[in-house]
């Protein structure tokens, strides 16, 4: 039962990566981050225009990268789980009552399958964000002293991602732009990281994870609208401090 535990969390992990690989390279074309402010009442169509391409919803800025820095975290991303999920396979060491690869991999199924929705349903897609965040802080609540970075990372990716979904969701009847919806998902996904990282005790990964994304998210949007930088600036505060907490 065991071996197939281990054999199952890696598929998982296989199948989350390459979900995640294919989306994000799947050859759409660039997405503009957020349409420029003009002034209020004021748009493209005011000149005769229509935006250059597509608007990327904060979502995409996770799953379909625009920037070398939110790159750089879905790729850490990747690489840790499919470390974790190797070496679990070689020397497992997730046993007892309590196993984390019962979330875990509800955490990577449900993750592999719902951004595909986000164009297709997005109450089922955001349905499924928070489902993936539920579980993936489980997991990594379970793997506490495990030494395994992944789970926190995971569990820290999980949780501004799902924040950045459900803000969208709520966004987009108030027909919020890409950097309004930040500042919207940015400041209760930091709240929720500081109770979190208080339950995960020295997992460090998590806190880091969540201000790699914030970082990532201000950099993507500040040339639309600097009022992100303030957000990211407050939510990376917030977690800077607990991540001292918990690294002493």
């Amino acid at each position: 039962m065991a071996r197939a535990a281990d054999i199952l969390y890696l598929g998982s992990v296989t199948m989350f990566v390459a979900s995640g690989l294919l989306l994000s390279t799947m050859g759409r074309p660039a997405l503009q981050i957020a349409a420029p402010t003009l002034s209020p009442g004021l748009g493209y169509e005011a000149f005769g225009g229509n935006p250059a391409g597509p608007i990327a919803t904060l979502p995409q800025l996770y799953v379909q990268p625009q920037t070398p820095l939110m790159w750089a975290l879905l790729i850490a991303l990747w690489l840790l789980l499919l470390l974790d999920g190797l070496g679990q396979y070689l020397d497992p060491s997730d046993h007892g009552p309590h196993p984390a690869w019962h979330p875990l991999t509800l955490a990577l199924a449900v993750g592999a399958a719902w951004p595909w929705l986000a164009d297709l349903h997005k109450p089922l897609a955001t349905l499924g964000a928070l489902l993936m965040l539920t579980a993936a802080l489980s997991g990594a609540i379970r793997g506490r002293g495990q030494r395994r970075p992944a789970l926190g990372f995971l569990a820290g990716w999980s949780v501004a991602l799902g924040t950045g979904t459900v803000a969208t969701l709520i966004g987009a009847p108030l027909e919020l732009t890409t950097p309004q919806t930040a500042i919207l998902a940015i400041l209760p996904g930091a709240v929720i990281g500081m109770i979190a990282q208080e339950r995960l005790g020295r997992t460090l990964g998590f806190s880091l994870a969540i201000i790699w994304a914030f970082c990532a998210v201000a950099i993507s949007t500040m040339g639309s609208n600097p009022g992100v930088a303030l957000a990211a600036i407050i939510g990376i505060s917030g977690m800077g401090v607990v991540l001292v907490r918990a690294a002493t």
